[in-house]
């Protein structure tokens, strides 16, 4: 089945899938930090300050999405997705009437749980577990409306911004959240392929899976794992200290600006002709691939000084566009590929965990890095050696002749 005849056949439930993913951006750093001046000024807080406190929050969220996560494995879509957007909704009123540093606190930590890490979980699960012939041109489908929504929400923020107060911002979002995109939601989780007739020819594979403790008790999550957290870890750094790596390579803003218009435009279309690749070959076999942009981009930053001249921040860019964008439907297949659908929703709670606490990681170590002297090629160089081991781990489950679950 074609892109188009998928899309006319299921596109209800796919755009459930994408708008999770998009107004999963109220809880994404980028987002957050368009307010991070008018919040230490309020607070008084200094970079480091509201930095240790970001990752607090973020860290605290990891650790509760284990149990929350898995809450969709038992939970009717409707009322997790209603759960969700509550949550986020309530979140984003309290920022727009906290006046207190505990209760900015609590609001962070209810942006980033239910924002950051149960959006995206309750997109990628319902829509991982729903297709199973058509599982990666569905994920990459849906991870599409992330990519949408970085390329609107910054400029809602700045025209919020000209008009009303950082915190008025912040209450006309979780006005939104509860009252339009709560209803609109739990509306179109009606249109959930029914669990007994799963879109692809062998519906059975629906009910396969492993429990969370059988996974981690199998050697192939290990071996995945690393490189499934390495993109989060090094590229949050990257991004986080980008005006930091701009100055050491003498880049222009402006031209590290049009570099990130051209990594949000391949990523669209790398995500697009990653899914059909999935469904052919699978997830576990692409997944060492995925890692090759990235290599490619941290070498720019280790053996060359401005290969490109000043194309070069562009080129870096469009590499990490490339990597994001093969790596966002993979990572969507891959669990319910390796593990089953049964569980799919504890196992995405622990992987995603890992995953939020690298990010939640990746500001400080780099920043004392930084700190400390280490030049930008230097810290590439130990990204570049790490991502060759990973790389080698995943090559092992993806030559392993090794029956996967849940896969049509």
């Amino acid at each position: 089945m074609t892109y188009f005849a998928f899309i006319r056949a299921q596109y209800r439930f796919l755009v459930f899938g994408f708008l999770m993913m998009a107004l999963s951006n109220f809880g994404q750093t980028f987002f957050i930090s368009l307010y991070a001046d008018a919040i230490k000024l309020q607070f008084g807080l200094s970079n480091s300050g509201f930095g240790a406190l970001y990752s607090t929050v973020t860290l605290l969220s990891a650790a509760a999405l284990l149990y929350t996560g898995k809450l969709i494995d038992e939970t009717r879509l409707p009322i997790f997705t209603g759960f969700v957007f509550v949550g986020l909704g309530l979140a984003a009123l309290l920022m727009g009437l906290t006046n207190h540093i505990a209760l900015l606190a609590i609001a962070l930590f209810g942006l980033r749980h239910f924002g950051q890490a149960l959006a995206p979980h309750t997109g990628v699960t319902a829509t991982g577990r729903a297709y199973l012939n058509h599982r990666g041109q569905a994920v990459s489908l849906v991870q599409l409306g992330y990519a949408a929504a970085e390329g609107v929400l910054p400029m809602i923020a700045v025209a919020g911004l000209a008009y009303f107060s950082w915190q008025q911002n912040w209450l006309i979002f979780g006005l939104f959240l509860l009252f339009l995109a709560l209803p609109l939601q739990v509306f179109l989780t009606r249109y959930e392929p029914p669990r007994s007739a799963k879109i692809g020819e062998h519906a059975a594979d629906a009910d396969d899976g492993m429990a969370r403790g059988e996974v981690l008790r199998d050697w192939r999550f290990y071996c995945v794992l690393p490189l499934y957290t390495s993109s989060p870890f090094l590229l949050t750094g990257l991004f986080f200290h980008q005006l930091a790596l701009a100055d050491e390579r003498d880049w222009p803003l402006a031209s590290l600006a049009l570099g990130f218009s051209l990594y949000a435009g391949v990523k669209v279309v790398v995500s697009l002709l990653t899914g059909p690749l999935i469904d052919r070959f699978s997830a576990r076999r692409l997944l060492p691939v995925s890692a090759v942009p990235l290599m490619l981009a941290l070498s720019l930053l280790v053996f060359f000084d401005n290969l490109f001249g000043s194309y070069t921040p562009h080129v870096y860019m469009c590499l990490i566009g490339m990597n994001l964008g093969l790596g966002a439907p993979l990572s969507g297949s891959l669990w319910p590929e390796l593990f089953g659908t049964r569980h799919l929703g504890a196992i995405r709670s622990l992987t995603s965990a890992f995953g939020v606490t690298a990010t939640a990681a990746a500001p400080v170590i780099f920043g004392f890095a930084i700190d400390a002297g280490i030049s930008f090629a230097v810290i590439a160089a130990w990204g570049l050696a790490y991502l060759f081991i990973v790389v080698a781990l995943a090559f092992s489950v993806a030559a392993a002749k090794i029956p996967t679950q849940g896969r049509a």
